[in-house]
């Protein structure tokens, strides 16, 4: 890995789906939930509990190097694209909280 741009340490394990993993689908969803300050990479399918993998975030930045455009994403924040080749949209997650200070850090 030649850029690890996340505050986080490299080995906190992530949630991401087999899809994203296997290289079948892109990560259009990203989430850094407020409760436990877990971060959730899923690609846009629907999922089943048997789709979710646990990997390192460091793993997850090798795979999709993309990914550090949201190393920043506060807690209680999502970032959504179409594919890899689109921005990503930023945004509260519905019906979590969200650090007031951090509404500063989002794109308008």
């Amino acid at each position: 890995m030649a850029h690890y741009p996340f505050s986080e340490r490299p080995e906190l394990l992530v949630l991401t789906c087999i899809h994203a993993l296997e290289g079948s689908h892109d990560i259009t969803t990203v989430c850094h939930h407020f409760n436990d300050n877990s971060w959730e990479f899923v690609c846009g399918c629907d999922h089943t509990e048997e789709d979710a993998v646990v990997l390192s975030v460091s793993e997850l930045c090798d795979i999709d190097p993309t990914l550090h455009l949201v190393c920043d994403l506060p807690v209680g924040g999502c970032a959504v694209r179409k594919s890899r080749s689109h921005a990503w949209q930023f945004g509260q997650i519905a019906g979590e909280d969200f650090y007031p200070a951090a509404q500063s850090r989002m794109p308008k």
